[in-house]
């Protein structure tokens, strides 16, 4: 069996949850792994038995690499994403594409001039739970759709966690923006959007945000994100999705996922899906098969405009158009 050898860039914990992932896939190997935190990089490497770099120009020049996956913070993507590219190598890029704007776009044409793969980790789309609501649009099975209702909230210490790197927006809302342009299957025409400020939080961005879109068939949306949830919450988030369609609707639930444990410590929802190995799993699989990405660069970058858009929203009050 062909194996596709995989280097990770930024071993914080999404990107140590990838090294795991791919662990898990015989047609891949993890033969390299990046941090600047040295003692991170060779524990991480001695676990999975890859070989240990500080950085990802040196990772990159591993032999015989021929993908990585790029989960630094996020305002470091673009030189991560620009080398990579430069020399030749397949990549997934976590979400957000990139913070800022022009990052995003330098991406994409680095990976465009030097034709190589680009996959943007918009882990959303690989929940059943998701496909199944993407189907049900597709099908015809509830009709034209009329509204949708997103809803994305993590505990409190989230904010600690990112500390003040981005906001709720570009942290949470960027997944339920490509979600829905991808359920729907339609653009966004137009964006407002509010943020609470009624308890601040330590670090000075945006953490509860309800944003309210115009798609261009005439459907609208509301999404709402933030990270206010205690830390006692039994799930330690809320995702949900309705849709409203002329014939039917669908309502979704990440919270429960169909099992609820009740014990002497309270009561707990327990994880029971596996997106980001179903992600893992079709990047590896299409970069094999030389077959095309299935979230462009494109989608990182209207995901993003949607984000950037709801920003200047909150900052002016207006509706900003696409």
């Amino acid at each position: 069996m062909e194996r596709l050898r995989v280097g990770v860039i930024g071993l914080g914990e999404i990107g140590g949850a990838h090294c795991a992932s791919i662990a898990t896939l015989p047609q891949a190997a993890l033969v390299a792994v990046a941090d600047l935190r040295s003692d991170v990089a060779a524990k991480v490497a001695a676990t999975y038995g890859a070989k240990a770099y500080a950085t990802a120009d040196e990772l990159l020049a591993h032999p015989d690499l021929d993908a990585v996956i790029i989960a630094l913070p996020d305002h470091l993507h673009r030189a991560a994403a620009e080398a990579a590219a430069a020399a030749g190598k397949a990549m997934l890029v976590e979400k957000p594409l990139a913070v800022d704007a022009e990052d995003a776009r330098a991406i994409v044409r680095a990976a465009d001039a030097a034709k190589v793969f680009l996959m943007v980790g918009f882990t959303v789309r690989y929940f059943p739970q998701y496909l199944r609501a993407r189907q049900a649009v597709e099908s015809g099975e509830l009709g034209t759709i009329v509204s949708a209702f997103a809803r994305r909230v993590n505990v409190v210490t989230q904010t600690d966690r990112i500390a003040g790197r981005v906001g709720v927006l570009h942290f949470l809302g960027v997944h339920d923006f490509d979600a829905l342009r991808w359920v729907m299957g339609d653009e966004v025409a137009s964006v407002h959007c509010v943020s609470a400020t009624s308890a601040p939080l330590a670090h000075n961005v945006e953490h509860e945000t309800f944003t309210t879109l115009t798609f261009k068939k005439g459907a609208i949306a509301c999404v709402q994100a933030g990270w206010y949830l205690p830390t006692t919450h039994p799930a330690g988030f809320d995702f949900r999705l309705d849709l409203t369609g002329r014939d039917g609707s669908l309502n979704l639930s990440m919270m429960e996922q169909g099992i609820a444990i009740h014990g002497r410590s309270g009561t707990s929802y327990p994880y029971m899906a596996s997106p980001l190995i179903a992600e893992d799993r079709d990047f590896v699989d299409r970069v094999l098969a030389g077959a095309p990405s299935p979230i462009t660069g494109a989608d990182g970058l209207a995901a993003g405009a949607i984000v950037d858009a709801a920003l200047e929203s909150i900052a002016t009050g207006r509706v900003i158009q696409l």
